[in-house]
């Protein structure tokens, strides 16, 4: 599950001066969003909710039928300034031209240069293609020209870290610590090899286990950070310096009952909805992309008995992810605190890829493809 090696706890309550970042008053300051007194903000659908504003245009379908272009399910993947689209496919990636060519696959197996224990995390700035490797605790920078520019170490060595945001220059990950004080600490703002901090639980005696610690992240440029409950339409927004601005949480729960862990079943414990994405633009909103259970999704499923006695479910060899799963985006406005555009997504979608780009996952006959579409909203 998402607990780091010795390194990171030994560090995780280290506070470093960071001038770059801006402090809490600084981005509070621009914040807009008040709470209740336990800096709760009731999320509602605006009176003129628009469900017909999102208009999607596909871009590329990444992935041949066959051959070294042949892709599998990811939800890492990023555009570079070429237009380029790079794929993490575990311990390596792939990269496909604008038009969704195969141009090449780099890396592979192992913990030398431009070898890769598990890719977690792509980003492209100027410098070239940032590559997280959570296994081999690296860094790795690639420019233009797909050669190796850069290494970094990264901060001990991760069993697991369930979602990174770029910060700036840094990185906030969101992985399950416990501090040598007991307390959970599921948000961690790293440079280089440091953990200049860790945040994220508001009260240190409430039972917060692995399950309940996950989230969803996302980072604005002056430093204030999304993260997104899984399994809950709630998202707190922090200042990088650990302070929680606000909760956001919508008036409808996403799921009726509290997630437990797996397995699931078909009665009492189904699958639940969940929060796959959010992201900032450019106009003060935040983007929130879910997966929702279809009505009969259990007609895809058949009981599944585990060694330890317990009984799950499995998906039937005959059945898809569209079948049981459908996407929808929210478009939260953060000055008014209202959902203000709302889609059903044509498609399994998994991750925004860049600047009002999503990435859709197809299941076909004896093969996979990834699709890039351009996410515009009209008038709003």
């Amino acid at each position: 599950m998402l607990i780091p090696g010795r390194l990171l706890i030994a560090v995780l309550l280290v506070t470093a001066a960071n001038a770059a970042i801006p402090s809490a008053a600084q981005a509070q300051q621009h914040w807009a969003l008040s709470g209740d007194s336990r800096g709760r903000h009731l999320v509602r659908d605006a009176e003129d909710l628009c469900t017909t504003c999102v208009q999607l245009e596909e871009l590329a379908v990444l992935g041949d039928m066959a051959g070294d272009g042949f892709i599998q399910w990811s939800r890492v993947a990023t555009r570079d300034s070429l237009g380029r689209y790079w794929v993490g496919q575990g311990q390596s990636l792939k990269v496909y031209d604008a038009a969704g060519r195969f141009l090449r696959e780099m890396g592979r197996a192992g913990e030398g240069p431009l070898e890769f224990g598990r890719v977690v995390f792509v980003r492209a700035d100027s410098d070239g293609v940032h590559v997280l490797d959570v296994r081999n605790s690296r860094e790795s920078v690639i420019d233009a020209n797909f050669a190796l520019s850069e290494e970094q170490r990264l901060p001990g060595r991760f069993r697991s870290i369930y979602s990174v945001a770029a910060l700036n220059g840094d990185y906030v990950a969101n992985a399950w610590v416990l501090s040598p004080e007991g307390i959970r600490l599921p948000l961690h703002v790293i440079r280089g090899q440091e953990v200049v901090r860790s945040f994220g639980v508001s009260d240190a005696t409430d039972p917060y286990d692995v399950w309940r610690s996950l989230r969803i992240l996302a980072a604005r440029p002056d430093g204030v950070i999304a993260a997104a409950e899984r399994f809950a339409y709630t998202v707190e927004v922090w200042d990088s310096g650990g302070s929680r601005l606000v909760d956001l949480h919508h008036e409808v729960s996403l799921n009726e009952v509290e997630v437990r862990q797996v397995p699931y079943n078909l009665t009492d414990h189904p699958p639940p909805h969940e929060v796959i994405a959010v992201r900032f633009d450019g106009a003060g909103r935040l983007w929130v992309l879910f997966h929702m259970m279809r009505d009969g999704w259990e007609r895809h499923y058949e009981p599944q008995e585990f060694p330890d006695g317990q009984t799950g479910i499995r998906r039937r060899s005959d059945s898809t992810l569209d079948s049981i799963y459908e996407s929808r985006l929210d478009v939260i406005d953060l000055q008014s605190g209202t959902v203000v555009a709302r889609a059903q997504l044509p498609g399994h979608f998994e991750a925004f890829v860049g600047d009002g780009l999503l990435l859709q996952y197809r299941e076909l006959p004896n093969t996979e493809q990834l699709a890039i579409w351009r996410v515009t909203i009209d008038g709003r």
